[in-house]
């Protein structure tokens, strides 16, 4: 099965992860932020007339990971929705989104991920919660659950991966692995379904490629 779309050491998928992962090799770990079956409605809410975005196709029925447990890495958000189909062991890391007691927000506080080869819990301190941000701030979220690339730079970091090494996000969203992935050096194959999510990430990709990739070491 070829790309969709290629550029230098990105290869993008538009379609269902589960008929594309076949015809994958070579990864040397999955880090993902997919769907968590918990029905997230992005317009819901007092804000929901300042929503550009539609629902998180997938998300309204649960998550079954399994597919993704073949991998020789396996760093997965939202896990916490689905722990009871996580395999015995791997580590738990967490996200504080807010980094101040008490701050009044009406997101939720955390977000937690499961980590297969992980061997102690790890937490990740980084503002973001509306327009309060400690990175990206003044741009504008191009999906429901955009993360920041800083913290997807520190997920690989913690999956201990080499310059070069070949990181896959089956569920890309707007392709947030995948610039944390050139920013550090490491090749990067991403899936998407929806057609203007990946065109989001297409073309977030190929900005950060323009402005040169990351010098691999000797």
């Amino acid at each position: 099965m070829k790309p969709t779309w290629q550029g230098d050491g990105v290869d993008l998928y538009l379609g269902d992860c589960l008929e594309v992962l076949p015809y994958l090799v070579g990864v040397d770990a999955v880090v993902t932020d997919p769907p968590y079956g918990i029905a997230y409605d992005p317009n819901c809410g007092k804000h929901s007339n300042e929503s550009r975005h539609g629902k998180v196709i997938g998300d309204e029925s649960e998550f079954n990971p399994a597919h993704l447990f073949g991998f020789r890495d396996v760093l997965i958000w939202g896990a916490n929705n689905f722990s009871r189909k996580l395999p015995d062991g791997g580590q738990w890391y967490f996200w504080d989104k807010v980094v101040q007691n008490g701050m009044k927000v009406r997101i939720s506080e955390a977000e937690y991920a499961w980590h297969k080869r992980g061997t102690k819990p790890r937490g990740f301190r980084h503002l973001w919660a509306g327009a309060y941000r400690a990175s990206e701030s003044g741009e504008r979220s191009e999906h429901p659950t955009q993360k920041p690339v800083q913290l997807m730079q520190w997920c690989l970091i913690c999956a201990k991966l080499e310059v070069g090494a070949t990181v896959l996000d089956p569920y890309m969203g707007s392709g947030t692995t995948g610039i944390a992935c050139i920013r550090t050096g490491r090749r990067f194959i991403g899936i998407e379904k929806d057609p203007v999510h990946f065109e989001t990430a297409r073309s977030r990709i190929e900005r950060e490629l323009a402005q040169g990739r990351f010098e691999f070491g000797s």
